[in-house]
C-alpha cells in the first residue's frame, strides 16, 4: 500500500525553490514510516538523528545533513531535545542532488547559509535575495558530496577483522601498524584500504565507533570520566573535546538534553 503524505505537507506551498520548517523536538521523539512529496533536507542542532529506510539505516551527528528524495519511505528517531530544521526542495533543484537517501557534510559555508535561514525563521521564500541564497545552499550541498553511512563497513579480507575487533573493543589503542601486523600486511597497505574502502582514515573511523559507543553509555548514565577511560582517551578533557567537535555540545549537555532538561 502506498503511504499517504503527512497531513501537514498538504498545507505547505510548493517549494520555490525551498520551503523551510523549524521545530523543537523533545527527547525520544519518533516518527512512524512516512514519505514527502518533495525531497527533504534534515538538520539538527546537536546530538544524533537516526533515519530508517527500507534497505538502510542512517545515523547523522549535528555536522551532517540527511537528504531524503521525494517519495522515499522513511522513519525517524531523535534521542535528545534539539532544535530541528528541514527544507523541502523543488523538483528542479532536487534533480541535482543524489537520487538516494544519504548524508551530506555541512561545510563551514553550508552551515552558515543554513544558519542564516534558521536564525531568521524563514519558511516560504519571498525575497529575491533569499531565493538566490537557497540556490547557493543547494549548490554547496552538491559540491560537498555525499556518503551512504556515517560508519561504513567493508568485507575486505584484511580490513573486516580490524573493523570487527574495533567495534567489539573501541577503547583498544593499538596503532595502525600493530593492526597491520595482526592481519599480515603493511601499515601503508592497511591505511590505503581504509581510504579506498571506507573513505576515511583509520583514526577517523575508530573515532566514530567511539562516539557512537559514548552515546550509548551516556544514555545509561555512565560517568564521563569512566566513558573517557573505557574508550581509550588519556584524559576526560580529550574525550570532551572530541565529543564537542562532533556533536556541537559537551557530553553532560547532551545527557541533559536527552532528559529534556535543556
Amino acid at each position: 500500500m502506498t503511504l499517504p503524505y503527512p497531513a501537514a505537507d498538504l498545507l505547505f506551498p510548493e517549494p520555490a525553490p525551498l520551503y523551510f520548517r523549524h521545530e523543537q523536538f523533545q527527547p525520544n521523539t519518533g516518527f512512524a514510516r512516512h514519505r514527502h512529496p518533495w525531497g527533504q533536507v534534515n538538520r539538527i542542532s546537536l546530538g544524533l538523528m537516526e533515519m530508517v529506510l527500507d534497505q538502510q539505516r542512517l545515523q547523522a551527528p549535528a555536522d551532517y545533513l540527511i537528504w531524503v528524495p521525494a517519495d522515499v519511505p522513511h522513519a525517524a528517531y531523535v534521542r535528545q531535545a534539539m532544535d530541528y530544521a528541514s527544507a523541502y526542495v523543488s523538483h528542479e533543484l532536487a534533480a541535482r542532488l543524489p537520487q538516494h537517501a544519504c548524508l551530506i557534510r555541512q561545510t563551514p559555508l553550508l552551515h552558515a547559509l543554513f544558519d542564516d535561514f534558521c536564525q531568521r525563521r524563514v519558511t516560504q521564500l519571498t525575497e529575491p535575495w533569499d531565493v538566490r541564497q537557497a540556490e547557493l545552499l543547494v549548490e554547496h550541498m552538491v559540491r560537498a558530496g555525499s556518503v551512504d553511512s556515517y560508519l561504513p563497513d567493508s568485507s575486505d579480507r584484511q580490513l573486516a577483522p580490524v573493523l570487527a575487533a574495533i567495534r567489539l573493543h573501541p577503547g583498544d589503542n593499538s596503532t595502525l601498524a600493530q593492526w597491520a601486523q595482526r592481519v599480515h600486511c603493511t601499515e601503508r597497505t592497511l591505511a590505503r584500504r581504509f581510504q579506498n574502502e571506507l573513505g576515511m582514515s583509520f583514526a577517523q573511523w575508530r573515532g566514530r565507533v567511539r562516539l557512537l559507543q559514548a552515546l550509548a553509555w551516556l544514555k545509561e548514565d555512565w560517568p564521563v570520566q569512566e566513558i573517557a577511560a573505557r574508550l581509550g582517551y588519556g584524559t576526560a578533557s580529550a574525550f570532551i573535546a572530541m565529543f564537542g567537535k562532533q556533536l556541537g555540545c559537551s557530553p553532560e549537555r547532551y545527557r541533559r538534553c536527552m532528559r529534556g532538561e535543556g
